[in-house]
């Protein structure tokens, strides 16, 4: 089979697991040793990792009925190794009162290829996605924005970042 074939039907996997709800599923992608670098929440690696990941996909898949998107921009081939990168967006319902939110999210993920289950997440690296901005309205906003949050990305409504909390 085709390398960028499996990993596109393993990506069809992802989205399947979580369009029924099956952290299992979802879970049967990653690499036992992998690294989730998941927007939001502390870096975690090898079995951390996972029982994090399954932590989180159980309490979304209880709260939430879950439709998944995935828009892959390119998959790169490097050997038993792969790089994608693209948006997966995910539509929740609250099971709670019904209300529809989305998530959108810019994701990176390295893959390796392994003799029994094939192409397995190694590493995954998201964050939230961003309204498209012309690069100049960026630079313009950089260079004259009255604070330097723009350019420092420091948030500013998180506490380890306050004045008084920097060591």
């Amino acid at each position: 089979m085709d390398d960028v074939y499996a990993i596109n039907l393993a990506k069809t996997i992802l989205r399947e697991g979580y369009n029924e709800g099956d952290a299992e599923r979802v879970l049967s992608l990653y690499d036992d040793a992998f690294a989730d670098m998941s927007f939001g929440m502390p870096s975690f690696y090898y079995s951390d990792a996972k029982d994090v990941f399954r932590a989180r996909l159980t309490r979304l898949f209880h709260d939430y009925t879950a439709s998944m998107k995935v828009i892959i921009i390119d998959v790169v081939l490097n050997g038993d190794r792969a790089f994608d990168w693209g948006w997966h967006v995910v539509d929740l319902t609250s099971k709670a009162d019904g209300t529809v939110s989305q998530v959108r999210s810019r994701y990176f993920e390295t893959w390796r290829r392994d003799a029994t289950r094939g192409w397995l997440i190694t590493s995954f690296i998201d964050n939230l996605d961003q309204p498209a901005r012309l690069p100049e309205e960026v630079i313009e906003e950089i260079q004259t924005s009255e604070d330097s949050n723009v350019a420092s990305r420091l948030p500013r409504d998180l506490l380890q970042f306050a004045a008084g909390a920097r060591r």
